[in-house]
């Protein structure tokens, strides 16, 4: 390789590399504008009531070893929804009164993560995450013991 060859190449390189850090704030901001545009599933949604009550039965089951789990929500509310810096995924929080199995009532609340693929937010039919907490079933304090990273606290 010549020493002009070797030169001109290696100014090729660094002038892609340039441009490509240069792509970096404006595919993150492109990030943050779809997955503001990609709807979250409703605090109602029959998928998401399911995998709470799945959650919560496993927890019970294989947490604090108690035959316990969610036999009806009261009435379901929203917390709010969208997308919060630093983060670009669409989230909705939730709550919502719950009876049990043992016939205590308690509130349940979930927040809803928009699903992520690899490069693209929504795509690929990746499901939603749901995180949710029932009030005073945290023993190990997963959520903060009173459920706050489950819930829009702020």
């Amino acid at each position: 390789m010549s020493k002009p060859f070797a030169s001109r190449l290696r100014a090729a390189a660094l002038g892609g590399l340039g441009l490509c850090l240069a792509a970096v704030p404006a595919a993150a901001a492109d990030l943050r504008l779809a997955a503001a545009d990609v709807a979250v599933p409703a605090c109602d949604d029959a998928g998401v009531l399911d995998t709470i009550r799945s959650d919560f039965a496993y927890g019970m089951a294989h947490v604090e070893a108690r035959d316990l789990a969610i036999v009806e929500f009261g009435r379901i509310g929203s917390s709010g929804a969208g997308v919060n810096d630093p983060s670009h995924i669409a989230h909705r929080w939730c709550h919502a009164a719950v009876k049990l199995s043992d016939g205590r009532r308690s509130t349940a609340y979930w927040r809803i993560d928009r699903a992520m693929g690899f490069a693209a937010p929504g795509y690929a039919n990746i499901p939603d995450g749901v995180e949710s907490c029932v009030l005073g079933h945290d023993r190990w304090r997963v959520h903060d013991g009173v459920c706050r990273t489950a819930r829009k606290w702020w």
